[in-house]
């Protein structure tokens, strides 16, 4: 076997399991008041299915070209580099973090009192500042119930797009590494 394709295959592997139970065992990048369980059971299943997809549809990219090969890769690094930045601008900008207290995660819009008092104070600092963590939670959890369920969606999609774009890239690399095997062995044998 192909020390590169082990590497393509071995990598694949790796983003389709780890990821899913990194946040499963840390909660890293995973908002606050959103389930650590549905963040690592989305990133576990979806980079099973990609690696499955892939798998079944191993003679479809073995006809590909390496330079159409080489397109699909950057292409998927490309979207794990906007995957990752969206995700961590989104995070830094929707996910207050208080000193000495658990942090707020905020909708991507509000409504209601906490609408009106993001208006009022300017920034959710002065808003937390004025009104007090525990205040600001219980409006973020009353007020904006929907738009918090739709960002925290959103934040999902974004989460797992940045590891399943990666599986997607090695699992091709993998499968495409083996094909030039076979051809090598079809000339030496």
């Amino acid at each position: 076997m192909n020390k590169l394709k082990t590497v393509f295959v071995t990598a694949a592997g790796v983003f389709a399991i780890i990821p899913g139970l990194t946040v499963l065992v840390s909660n890293i990048g995973v908002p606050p008041n959103t389930s650590k369980y549905i963040f690592s059971g989305t990133l576990e299943s979806l980079g099973i299915f990609t690696l499955l997809i892939l798998w079944l549809n191993k003679d479809h990219f073995n006809k590909y070209s390496k330079r159409a090969i080489t397109r699909i890769g950057v292409l998927s690094i490309l979207a794990f580099l906007l995957a990752l930045a969206t995700y961590i601008i989104l995070f830094g900008y929707q996910v207050l973090n208080l000193p000495y207290q658990d942090s707020l995660f905020f909708p991507l819009w509000s409504s209601g009192k906490l609408q009106s008092g993001l208006e009022t104070y300017g920034s959710k600092y002065e808003l937390v500042s004025q009104w007090g963590r525990d205040e600001v939670f219980r409006q973020i959890q009353k007020s904006s119930s929907f738009a918090l369920l739709a960002t925290t969606i959103i934040f999902l999609f974004i989460y797992q797009l940045i590891f399943v774009s990666l599986t997607f890239c090695f699992g091709v690399l993998g499968i495409v590494s083996s094909r030039e095997d076979e051809g090598r062995d079809l000339q030496h044998g």
